[in-house]
This record gives C-alpha cells, structure tokens and sequence, in this order.
C-alpha cells in the first residue's frame, strides 16, 4: 500500500512537471503596429529620466515616426512637459532627415521660456493644493 501511493505521488508530479511547460505560450503584439509604437512612446514620457528616454525611443524610431511623435508629444503635452522635452527636440535639430529636423526645430520654438515654465509651474502647484 504504502508503495502504491509513492508510485502515485511520483506519476502526479512527473505529469503536473511535464505538463507546465505545455502551457500558454505568451506572444508578443506586431513590433511594427502603430499600437505598439504608441505604448512605446507612453512608456518613454513616464519615469525619472524622461528626456533620456523619449531621445531613446526617438533614436529606434523611423524617420516618419520620429516626425510623428514629435508633433505628438508638443500637441499632447502641456508647456511644462514640453520644456522638459527640450533637450530631446534638441538632439534632433540637426537630424540628417531634413523632416526630422524641422520637426525638432519647430518643437524646439513651442518650448516656454524659462519665466514662462516658472509662471505655469507656480500655476500647477496652485492647483493642486486646491
């Protein structure tokens, strides 16, 4: 008896073992979908380094999505996102792609000054104390 459920126990694991790695397999969405780029680009807004990050997820971009998504992040943005996104535009100024280029220059002209950061700052912090 006391056999009979040893080789019972064993039987049970060998098929819960061999049975896990035929589990669901995950996949990974189209790299090239513009849903996944979006995330993408969310993603590099968000964290500490964020001007690292969006000049990184710029760098892997296309030159077309790079035109993209700096239009994108000056027309979603507020002006304070936007003047901490300045060093990014400005890695781009002189991009080979003459689009590219004007894109980041014309991102770069949108960036409030810095009194003009300060005053919508002072404005934002206002309102939250509310």
């Amino acid at each position: 008896m006391r056999n009979a459920s040893f080789v019972a126990i064993v039987c049970a694991l060998f098929f819960a073992v061999s049975g896990c790695s035929k589990g669901a397999k995950i996949e990974i969405g189209d790299t090239n979908s513009d849903a996944f780029k979006d995330g993408q680009y969310y993603q590099s807004l968000m964290g500490l380094n964020v001007v690292g990050q969006f000049k990184a997820f710029l760098q892997r971009s296309t030159p077309a999505d790079r035109v993209k998504y700096i239009n994108k992040s000056v027309e979603e943005g507020p002006p304070t996102h936007v003047f901490a996104l300045k060093g990014a535009y400005e890695a781009f100024v002189n991009d080979p792609n003459a689009e590219v280029a004007a894109a980041a220059k014309d991102a770069v002209s949108k960036v409030p000054s810095q009194e003009e950061y300060d005053r919508l700052r002072k404005e934002e912090l206002e309102a939250m104390k509310k």
